[in-house]
């Protein structure tokens, strides 16, 4: 594998190839184009990325190809990683360590993978290192990948995290779902069991054909994993946020935020964030979004080639490039996306959300009519390479392709049927409002003049977040 000042190109090889201790080839998908490209869209350097939060980006194909790196076998190395059982909350899974320097693989695997009294909780337990990755597989491995695939399609929705497909060796896989006999959740220990009881009989939901693979999803572990604001969990919660009062209301985002003011962009944010996911698990008729959502602070500044970016850290280039003031602003992340596909059931508990906002930004309106469009084969054949694209790409099954494909179809129609019935205005624009605000800054920059010649509304290029009772 080559190394990350030596990247490999976008889907080429399609796949990276590790051994295993039984002689099988371990397999990790990479990201690999799409085969359409929404008219809105301006790629990178040609190479099917975006260099805007708008698509699939290099972060997304760096960070599957990292994820893709990672060798499950390896003793020692750059690659080699703790391989231990999850122990918390409900399902069950592998998490995947950066190991501390202090502590072998053998060791750390040893020690901190089997439940410790005292320490592994209900919901949650602490191990030494950095965990960076989640394995898991069937039932809920397809739901996490497509939603990261869609997220993106759709505009790069709610910072849902990378996810690949992935294999490992189903003696590894026993070796470490032994240690999961006992854990610190009842709902986890009986998950357990029944995943074990799969992989020894070779099932085909979890083995691949030949007995010696268990395959699912690797994704990336994010920010935020062990802080679930409560205030976030609930609709009678989120119905008490002021960026709520945006989004409930009948009137123009305008006529109830003054756009003209910095501090509106922290209600914008959140009420963009918010729409999103909801949409996005109102497809995926996501179940388990309570304690899985996340509030983290994020620095956004307008470039001087007049773009929003926003970041968890900002560095000296980012400073030099940046015309505006460096924003701290919360937003919402997704992090496990893998209790969706319910599509049995009629409501979620985040469909009443859903049913109150009034106000949806232009872009997820737009891709998901693009998308619903393609579905119907609003171009030759495009249904059928997009159902292709997700069941050898993406790798969820023929039939879950064909539940997702007629839930978002679905959901398109209801939306643009609201909007055109004047139910939702397409007013909710985030980076429009935040490029309006520093566009004096723009225009001086690109002119070539200095910044300095107009007066920032803060000093030394940094502020800090808006007021906002979000």
């Amino acid at each position: 594998m080559k190394s990350a000042a030596d990247p490999l190109p976008l889907g080429n090889p399609p796949a990276l190839d590790h051994s295993t201790p039984t002689g099988a080839t371990e397999v990790a998908q990479r990201l690999i184009a799409f085969p359409f490209t929404p008219p809105d869209l301006k790629l990178k350097d040609n190479e099917a990325l975006s260099g805007s939060k708008d698509w699939f980006t290099k972060h997304d194909k760096n960070k599957i190809d990292e994820l893709g790196g990672l060798d499950f076998y390896a003793a020692t190395g750059p690659e080699s990683v703790g391989v231990v059982p999850k122990l918390h909350n409900t399902s069950a899974g592998i998490e995947i360590y950066e190991l501390p320097p202090t502590l072998s693989k053998d060791t750390f695997e040893k020690t901190e993978g089997p439940y410790r009294p005292g320490i592994t909780k209900k919901f949650s337990n602490k191990r030494s290192g950095k965990k960076i990755a989640k394995f898991k597989t069937y039932p809920i491995a397809q739901s996490g990948l497509a939603s990261f695939y869609v997220s993106r399609l759709l505009g790069h929705l709610v910072e849902v995290p990378p996810a690949t497909y992935r294999t490992m060796d189903t003696q590894e896989f026993e070796k470490v779902g032994n240690q999961a006999r006992t854990t610190g959740h009842p709902e986890c220990t009986a998950a357990w069991a029944n995943l074990r009881g799969w992989v020894q009989s070779a099932n085909p939901k979890v083995v691949l054909p030949g007995g010696k693979l268990v395959y699912g999803s690797l994704a990336q572990n994010p920010r935020g994993e062990e802080s679930s604001p409560e205030d976030y969990w609930t609709v009678g919660a989120i119905r008490g946020h002021s960026f709520y009062r945006v989004l409930s209301s009948s009137s123009p985002v305008a006529n109830t935020l003054n756009l003209n003011d910095v501090k509106s962009l922290q209600d914008l944010a959140l009420a963009l964030d918010m729409t999103r996911g909801v949409i996005l698990d109102s497809i995926f008729r996501q179940a388990d979004r309570l304690g899985n959502i996340s509030i983290e602070v994020f620095q956004h500044y307008i470039t001087n080639e007049g773009n929003v970016t926003w970041n968890d850290k900002v560095s000296d280039k980012d400073k030099g490039e940046a015309v505006s003031p460096i924003l701290p602003l919360k937003r919402i992340i997704y992090k496990d996306n893998d209790d969706g596909m319910n599509w049995g059931k009629d409501s979620i508990s985040v469909t009443p959300i859903l049913a109150d906002t009034h106000h949806v930004d232009q872009t997820i309106y737009n891709r998901l009519q693009w998308l619903s469009g393609l579905m119907q084969d609003s171009e030759p054949g495009s249904n059928e390479k997009i159902k292709d694209y997700f069941v050898n790409v993406v790798h969820i099954s023929g039939d879950n392709y064909d539940q997702m494909r007629t839930s978002l179809i679905k959901q398109a129609a209801s939306l643009k049927s609201r909007v055109d019935s004047k139910d939702i205005q397409l007013d909710l624009d985030f980076e429009g409002t935040m490029k309006k605000l520093y566009a004096k800054q723009v225009e001086a920059a690109q002119a070539g003049t200095s910044a300095n010649t107009t007066t920032p509304p803060f000093p030394n290029n940094l502020t800090q977040a808006p007021g906002s009772q979000s």
